[in-house]
């Protein structure tokens, strides 16, 4: 498998539960001094032109995310772009991006076959790249296969975990919406190790049985507050404005065909044991303190 994008937040993740794979190869723009071995594109596409490497799947990561400064445009650009690099290596197989965000939030939980209605910008640019991909599909042939995968918020690369590292190294109070129900907004999760872990499955299954569109998430939605009070965190409150969304639920139904996450996957201690957020600030600290070259 080739992972396109990997020092992105969920190639960070994925690469400490990858880390003793040998059959991943880890793309990125330029070879950093690192533990793992990456591989740029272009020494990619030399291999598969001399005959040395073919790729049964590729993960494809890179992309734009909010409030980056990029235009999220890219977004379709890199996901086409990936289908390209998947043709020359030879795969069989291309994972895509998406998110949640492709959906109107809604009471009940969210399926795929929901008409989407994006209330973001950064959810506009997803369902744009989704789009596109169908259109390459229709043109281009059935090779390679195409899964576009809606994520939740995976613990440790979303704005709730941005919020608790800021709160660990700064001290800086985590302020929360409040709704009418008195609690935080819920919203489906997913820690690192189940992201793996689907995305594993997603990869292994016979082609025949991979899905175009599957939502990546645990079965229940977790409330925030739930989340900062299994992590001993005080957090301050503020009521929710208008068009704040106190649920966003993924439906998960499609994704038990190929793997069963469990209740237990969406409790706090489940997400918080995946992601060690105080060992992640005291890391983060220790190397803000070393030499800054």
């Amino acid at each position: 498998m080739l992972v396109l994008g990997s020092t992105g937040r969920l190639g960070l993740i994925l690469r400490k539960h990858w880390r003793n794979r040998p059959d991943v190869i880890w793309q990125a723009r330029r070879c950093y001094e690192d533990s793992f071995p990456f591989r740029t594109e272009e020494d990619l596409l030399n291999d598969a032109g001399r005959g040395k490497l073919r790729i049964s799947a590729v993960l494809s990561l890179w992309g734009v995310v909010p409030d980056s400064g990029q235009d999220l445009q890219d977004n379709t650009n890199l996901a086409l772009r990936a289908m390209q690099v998947a043709s020359k290596l030879g795969a069989n197989r291309v994972l895509h991006c998406s998110s949640a965000a492709v959906y109107q939030p809604a009471p009940a939980p969210l399926r795929e076959d929901t008409l989407p209605r994006p209330q973001s910008a950064y959810g506009h640019s997803k369902l744009a790249m989704e789009q596109a991909l169908r259109t390459w599909r229709g043109t281009s042939g059935e090779k390679p296969s195409i899964c576009v995968m809606r994520i939740g918020n995976v613990m440790g690369a979303d704005s709730l975990s941005a919020s608790m590292r800021a709160a660990g190294e700064t001290g800086q109070k985590i302020t929360l919406d409040r709704f009418a129900n008195g609690r935080a907004a819920c919203r489906s999760f997913l820690s690192g190790a189940d992201l793996a872990r689907c995305l594993t499955a997603l990869t292994e299954c016979p082609i025949k049985e991979l899905p175009e569109l599957i939502n990546l998430a645990a079965p229940q939605a977790t409330a925030m507050d739930a989340v900062l009070r299994h992590a001993g965190l005080e957090f301050a409150w503020k009521d929710a404005p208008s068009q704040a969304a106190p649920r966003v639920e993924l439906e998960t139904a499609r994704l038990r065909t190929l793997l069963d996450l469990g209740p237990a996957s969406a409790t706090p201690a489940h997400l918080l044991a995946d992601w060690p957020w105080t060992e992640v600030v005291a890391r983060d600290r220790a190397h803000l303190k070393g030499p800054q070259l």
